[in-house]
């Protein structure tokens, strides 16, 4: 097996639309937002005598606590057995360049299911637990593949009911990937910021993801408007067979119906309109964690029926002693932060 750089979206989106599970954070569309964010970014394709076998898409992170390498939901792998070698050659190449541009460590968000095996196949390579996450690992996942009314009778009664309620009371859901929908969903956004006291993207951020995707057909937004007045919204992107909810916003309205729900399934009917067949929730909390900042949004997103998949937890390589400044500081904000 060998490394070898990728220089073109089809060969590496055309890898990517056929792995199990699909990832933006791995996508050409995603290079481009983090390039567009000012960050260096390298798409690397491991090769056999089969061919193209892996990508990673690595990012020079250039954060104040310390410059650092990410692949984030990488590095992915068409077979299991391929992994390891490809990790080794990946930890090679990046340990041998970190004089250059003073890397600290080599953090790696894997797209692989939270087992003993994989956890020693990391530890075997000199890998460590990163104090944080770096996306979230313990997701909710629905499957759309099935009929509307399969996928209804699969929700909580509750979160069917609420659904209903809300269209009876005149809540309505407008679907676009028109770019101006960025100036609705902004108010909210630092709405639910204010509220929830997260830290949040910035709005040059944001718009470079909205853009990129767009251009590709790979993104909408949902907003829920009741009584002249938008209540809530949702940015989701798609990539290959799977949409994502990844940003989520809402005003609080004491009298307001139960929008929320009413918007996530109309963003799960347009996720099926184009052809997807999982809808990702993104990030829920564990159950044994009822004090998790997540638990509440946790609740509404099981609502919809679908499963849990335990990622396995950000892993990091030190490659320089002032990792463990990093380590500290990222210890620091994870204990303000609850989790």
């Amino acid at each position: 097996m060998e490394i070898r750089k990728i220089n073109d979206k089809k060969t590496w989106n055309d890898f990517l639309f056929v792995q199990h599970p699909n990832t933006f954070l791995q996508s050409w569309e995603w290079k481009l937002v983090q390039e567009a964010d000012g960050d260096h970014v390298q798409t690397l394709g491991f090769y056999t005598q089969e061919g193209l076998v892996g990508v990673a898409l690595l990012i020079t992170v250039q954060a104040k606590r310390g410059i650092h390498y990410l692949c984030p939901h990488g590095p992915i792998v068409k077979n299991a057995e391929d992994m390891k070698e490809a990790l080794r050659l990946l930890v090679a190449r990046q340990s041998g360049g970190r004089a250059h541009d003073s890397a600290i460590c080599l953090r790696i968000a894997p797209l692989i299911v939270n087992t003993s095996g994989n956890r020693a196949l990391y530890s075997e390579l000199g890998f460590r637990p990163s104090p944080t996450h770096v996306h979230a690992e313990l997701t909710w996942v629905l499957d759309i593949a099935k009929a509307e009314q399969e996928i209804l009778a699969g929700m909580r009664k509750t979160t069917r009911h609420a659904i209903f309620k809300a269209q009876k009371e005149g809540v309505n859901i407008e679907i676009s990937s028109d770019q101006h929908a960025l100036e609705r969903f902004w108010p909210l956004y630092e709405q639910t910021k204010n509220r929830h006291g997260f830290m949040p993207f910035t709005k040059e951020f944001i718009t470079s993801q909205t853009n990129i995707f767009n251009s590709s057909n790979n993104m909408f937004f949902a907003i829920a408007k009741y009584s002249g007045e938008d209540v809530a919204a949702a940015i989701c992107f798609q990539f290959g067979k799977t949409v994502f909810y990844y940003h989520g916003a809402s005003k609080k309205v004491s009298s307001s119906p139960p929008a929320a729900q009413l918007l996530q399934w109309e963003a799960i009917r347009e996720a099926k309109k184009r052809g997807a067949t999982l809808y990702n929730f993104w990030g829920i909390a564990a159950e044994d964690e009822p004090n998790h900042p997540f638990a509440g949004i946790t609740i509404f997103k099981k609502g919809f029926g679908g499963y849990a998949i335990d990622y396995m937890h950000a892993q990091d390589l030190p490659l320089s002693w002032k990792y463990w400044i990093l380590w500290v500081v990222e210890m620091i904000r994870k204990k303000k932060r609850g989790f």
